[in-house]
């Protein structure tokens, strides 16, 4: 999940964005320790990246019929003598490239980790190299759909659009549609698991890849050693409820930010109240679209509300956001359409991957939506009444649902009977994922302990606070889990509670190695992220964060703009 937060990080990402495919075979498995791993023929793809393609069935019901193509990822672990086993990695979305993330997040991680881990990733099916679904030739003319319908006319347009995507989706890939649930990715994870040799895997999984994780654990729950589940999903919640909390949750991230502008004084609020200047943005775009002469289209409201949404995933896009919106009060739009493309995973080329038909496809299946188009018209009015910056659009978003040709097949909730403890953690002021969805799901697993984290942007691990770092790693190398109610960073408190300065000192992760005080402050920036050992050139201190990012398109990819709110997962209304 590449955000390209920064050029000087998107061109590194690109030089290591390699295509497995594209590789000759070798012998890079020969003299590896590890497991047998005779069912995958491994070659290398670029430095120590080993890639792998595993067979499974179409329909997992008819386990001898057709099969398609899994596309894998390794990085053997660096100390071989020491090795634990595999870790497995899924980024989120749905819809993002498991693989293109674990080239960019196995640079970051603690050298523990790196050097005792197998680290293993795979695109889920329909994503990225396993299988695609290719459907996006309207991309850009669904994303301009109008997130605020308010007439006749822009409902018609919003539904004729819709239609059309999923009718394209229909003719390009109806064989593969209804067989792309996380149910069938889950058991794709564990026929890989099988084909390395494990017994039991370790696996960290953000945003969506916690739904992808408790679905695992679900069903194989003797399978798990260790699983972190970071930005966790709810699936008790039916459809309205899981659209509205998580348009909640960007209402919460959008106010952090015009606080914080406010209390910085930040060019947008240097004229007057930052919130207006917002509202005379989205009301421009409203009228005409804004000119974008540094972009290939102007800025109409899909743009300017889905640039908005995309940049409220990480603090450290709020500085870009603000550029945006000053420089389209000017009447320049270019930074929005940029704000778009980047959430989009736009190529340098001006192509697209395939990550917004990917993660509609697999919430169609995961989640019933409601079926007749006008039911989102009504949806629209309660949603806005609740979340008035983003809560039309999370009914617009879900039209394309409506119109989708595979039956679904809805997620229950997991309950991981049986399993190994798992390590849910949830960031008090997470967009994308709210609080209230991480709490839930520590409570549905049956064996589960939740980690707080008091802070901004989606998702945490690995992202530059060392508190989160060392429970985490700590559990991962050591099975050593955080006492109950641990909380680390000093943001804001959890939903409904009152910011108080914490009333007793913080509790110690119960590891064997001296463990970090928990509160500990996200390094500011220029600060170097936890864990970082310096292998392969020495990173600068802004890998932290663009890895945050990294994270944050993979899993925004699908969530946002034209992405479905309507299923368990990670996503706000829009792609």
């Amino acid at each position: 999940m590449a955000r390209r937060l920064l050029l000087s990080a998107a061109v590194a990402f690109a030089a290591l964005a390699l295509a497995c495919s594209d590789r000759p075979p070798s012998n890079a498995d020969a003299g590896t320790a590890g497991p047998r791993t005779a069912s995958l023929q491994w070659s290398n793809c670029g430095g120590r990246a080993e890639c792998a393609t595993l067979q499974v069935p179409l329909d997992w019901d008819k386990p001898s019929g057709e099969t398609i193509d899994i596309a894998v990822i390794r990085y053997p672990a660096r100390k071989p003598d020491q090795r634990i086993g595999v870790l497995m990695a899924n980024p989120g979305g749905p819809g993002g490239s498991a693989i293109d993330f674990l080239r960019a997040w196995q640079s970051i991680l603690a050298p523990d980790i790196r050097d005792r881990f197998d680290l293993v990733a795979f695109d889920p099916r329909g994503v990225g190299e396993s299988t695609p679904i290719l459907c996006h030739d309207r991309l850009q003319e669904l994303v301009a759909v109008d997130p605020d319908p308010d007439t006749e006319a822009e409902w018609q347009e919003a539904e004729r659009i819709s239609k059309a995507f999923a009718d394209d989706c229909a003719a390009a890939a109806g064989r593969l549609l209804p067989h792309v649930g996380t149910k069938d990715v889950a058991r794709d994870m564990d026929a890989l698991r099988e084909a390395l040799g494990e017994e039991q895997l370790t696996y960290v999984g953000y945003s969506y890849g916690t739904t992808l994780g408790a679905v695992y654990a679900d069903l194989f729950p003797q399978r798990v050693r260790a699983f972190v589940l970071d930005g966790g999903t709810d699936q008790s919640l039916d459809y309205e409820t899981v659209a509205v909390t998580q348009m909640v949750g960007f209402e919460r991230a959008l106010q952090a930010y015009l606080d914080d502008c406010a209390a910085r004084r930040c060019m947008l609020a240097r004229d007057g109240n930052p919130r207006a200047a917002i509202d005379r943005v989205l009301a421009a775009a409203e009228q005409t679209p804004i000119p974008a002469p540094g972009a290939d289209r102007p800025a109409g409201p899909g743009e300017v509300q889905l640039g908005i949404i995309s940049a409220l995933y990480s603090t450290a896009t709020w500085n870009q956001l603000t550029q945006a919106l000053v420089r389209a009060l000017a009447g320049d739009g270019t930074g929005l359409v940029q704000l778009t493309d980047q959430y989009l995973l736009r190529n340098p080329d001006g192509s697209y991957p395939n990550l917004i038909e990917a993660n509609y496809a697999v919430n169609s299946v995961d989640s019933a939506c409601p079926k007749d188009p006008l039911a989102y018209r009504a949806m629209a009015d309660r949603f806005a009444k609740i979340a008035p910056t983003f809560g039309r659009s999370a009914a617009t978003s879900g039209l394309v649902c409506a119109y989708w040709a595979a039956p679904p097949d809805p997620l229950g909730v997991p309950r991981a009977a049986g399993s190994a403890p798992i390590l849910v953690i949830a960031t008090t002021n997470d967009p994308a994922t709210p609080y209230e969805w991480g709490k839930a799901l520590s409570e549905q697993l049956e064996n589960a302990v939740l980690l707080t984290y008091r802070g901004n942007g989606h998702t945490i691990y690995a992202q530059g606070n060392a508190c989160v770092d060392e429970v985490v790693n700590a559990y991962l190398l050591n099975l050593a889990l955080p006492a109950a109610g641990t909380t680390c960073g000093d943001g804001p408190p959890p939903p409904g509670q009152a910011a108080a300065p914490q009333a007793s000192p913080p509790t110690e992760a119960s590891t064997p190695s001296p463990a970090a005080r928990l509160a500990t402050p996200t390094p500011g920036p220029g600060e170097p992220p936890a864990g970082g050992d310096g292998a392969g050139g020495g990173e600068p201190a802004t890998w932290g964060y663009w890895v945050a990012g990294l994270l944050l398109l993979a899993m925004a990819i699908a969530f946002v703009g034209i992405g479905i709110a309507q299923s368990r997962r990670a996503r706000p209304p829009g792609p």
